[in-house]
C-alpha cells in the first residue's frame, strides 16, 4: 500500500520540534507525510509565553489543555483554562493565549486541514519572534500573512 497512512505511535518527544519565542511545539503529523487531514502539534509553554492574539481564515484549531493553566482569548472573551478544557476555534475567528503559570503549560494543538500552521511555524522559528504581548516583527507578520495570518491588539 504504497502511499497509503500506516498506523503510527509518537512516544514523548519524538517528532519534528521548533523553538518560538520561549515556546517549543513539536509536530507528531504534519501534511508533508501525506497525512493532509489535520497536523498534530504537542505544545510547550512556559509562564507568560503563548501565542499573541490573531485570526487566520485558512485552518481551524483545536486546543487541548494537558497541563498547566492558561489565559485564552477567544472572540473577545477571556477564558480562563486547565487541564482538561477544549476549545475549539473556528478558521476566522479571532484568539490568543498565555500560559498563566506558576507552572509550566502543554497543550496538544490539532490543526485542520494540515500543513498550513506546521509550514507557517517552521518558517517564522527561524526569527525571534517575543512574547504573546509582544507586537511581532514586520517579517514575523509578513511569513504568517502568506499563510493568512492577522495578527490583532491583545
Amino acid at each position: 500500500m504504497s502511499g497509503a497512512m500506516q498506523p503510527r505511535h509518537f512516544p514523548p518527544g519524538e517528532g519534528r520540534t521548533f523553538k518560538l519565542g520561549r515556546m517549543t511545539m513539536t509536530f507528531k503529523t504534519t501534511a508533508s507525510e501525506d497525512w493532509n487531514a489535520y497536523t498534530v502539534c504537542d505544545a510547550i509553554e512556559p509562564p507568560e509565553s503563548g501565542a499573541g492574539y490573531h485570526r487566520h481564515p485558512t485552518y481551524d484549531e483545536t486546543f487541548i489543555i494537558c497541563e498547566g493553566h492558561y489565559d485564552f482569548r477567544l472572540d473577545g472573551k477571556v477564558l480562563k483554562l486547565g487541564p482538561g478544557d477544549v476549545v475549539f476555534v473556528p478558521r476566522g475567528t479571532a484568539h490568543g493565549f498565555v500560559c498563566a503559570g506558576p507552572e509550566v503549560g502543554r497543550q496538544i494543538i490539532i490543526s485542520s486541514p494540515g500543513g498550513v500552521f506546521d509550514a507557517m511555524i517552521a518558517e517564522v522559528s527561524m526569527l525571534d519572534t517575543g512574547s504573546p504581548t509582544t507586537r511581532a516583527s514586520d517579517e514575523a507578520k509578513a511569513i504568517a500573512a502568506k499563510y493568512g495570518v492577522e495578527f490583532l491588539p491583545w
